[in-house]
């Protein structure tokens, strides 16, 4: 019986872990801030679209120097390519175009204002 258990609670787990990576989207990735300045606002939105959509950090979440997040996508989320609009805590904006989130995992944001990709 005690064996029966303990396969069905593995069973279990493998569920559950399997559902969870289903839940996260393909276009996934990290934001690092390698700027003197805290990142208050990151807003991202299809680049099909011509709003931006909600701030990915939420009313309370913000990126310090030298730190970094990641931002997850629903599954069911089908865009690839998206643009980013970065506000920092001096109020000063830096926007991105046209980015393949389907091939980019990690966005390092430069205190010269460019971004690398990887």
């Amino acid at each position: 019986m005690e064996k029966i258990f303990r396969v069905f609670i593995l069973a279990v787990a493998f569920i559950l872990v399997s559902q969870a990576s289903a839940l996260a989207g393909a276009q996934d990735f990290a934001i690092v801030n390698n700027t003197g300045s805290t990142i208050h606002h990151i807003f991202c939105s299809r680049a099909d679209t011509n709003n931006w959509e909600e701030d990915v950090l939420g009313s309370t979440g913000v990126i310090a120097p030298g730190e970094h997040v990641t931002i997850t996508f629903n599954a069911a989320e089908r865009g690839q390519y998206w643009d980013f609009r970065v506000v920092f805590d001096n109020g000063v904006d830096l926007y991105w175009e046209d980015i393949d989130l389907l091939s980019v995992s990690v966005i390092t944001v430069n205190s010269d204002g460019t971004a690398s990709f990887d």
